[in-house]
């Protein structure tokens, strides 16, 4: 009997921020998880799985076994986008990794995203992933945050087409403003207690940059107004 994947939050969020589509790419596969139970669940009829490092293969090709979707499933070894070669994508995922390292694989590889839309995470530097998305030519229409393993997530979708980001929207989000989710307080609540962290450190540096602290007071009470509305709203 074929193994059914189970997702964790991060996962099944990125997988709910698939569109169906015959062709899609997982970039930095890993354990394939999220494109086994693209494949499994119907959203997806094949796959592109590509990771530049073997051992990582090796597991996903394990899941891929188990999972009896060989035929639908097509692992490449390679350095980011670059295993896509010719192939026209309806949907790309790169997850799981750092925000630099997704910044640096969407700017290296845009031409091979042929007008994918793409599934985007990151454990860090989030600003970096909104940065290469308005350089590439895209846009965010959705950041949506989740809770896994102990700490807070943000999953995001671009679609071809450039809609400029103010600094602030860089720095702090876009489209995540507008998210109904039910952790959207508590991942706010979390980023403001970040930056009262923060300012606290700045404030009593020996040298104390007026302007950046103004930013990072800005940015709280731009947090906190959210914080006051979506508590209100739920």
């Amino acid at each position: 009997m074929a193994r059914m994947i189970q997702l964790d939050a991060r996962l099944s969020l990125a997988y709910d921020l698939y569109d169906p589509c015959d062709l899609a790419a997982d970039i930095g596969t890993d354990h394939a998880h999220l494109p086994a139970a693209l494949l499994q669940r119907g959203r997806c009829q094949h796959m592109i799985l590509t990771d530049i490092s073997e051992s990582a293969l090796r597991n996903a090709r394990d899941t891929v076994i188990r999972c009896r979707l060989s035929d639908r499933a097509d692992l490449r070894a390679g350095d980011g986008l670059q295993p896509l070669r010719e192939d026209a994508c309806g949907m790309i995922s790169v997850t799981g990794m750092g925000g630099r390292t997704v910044h640096d694989i969407l700017l290296e590889g845009r031409d091979k995203l042929r007008g994918a839309s793409l599934v985007l995470s990151a454990h860090t530097d989030l600003p970096l992933i909104r940065e290469a998305v308005c350089r590439i030519g895209y846009h965010l229409d959705r950041e949506e945050p989740c809770f896994s393993a102990g700490r807070y997530y943000l999953v995001l979708r671009a679609r071809p087409g450039v809609r400029e980001l103010t600094p602030r929207e860089i720095r702090l989000g876009g489209p995540l403003f507008s998210s109904s989710s039910p952790w959207l307080v508590p991942y706010l609540t979390r980023r403001r207690d970040v930056l009262q962290d923060k300012l606290r450190g700045l404030v009593s540096a020996e040298a104390p940059d007026d302007a950046y602290i103004s930013q990072v007071r800005e940015d709280i009470a731009f947090y906190e107004d959210h914080i006051r509305k979506g508590s209100t709203d739920s």
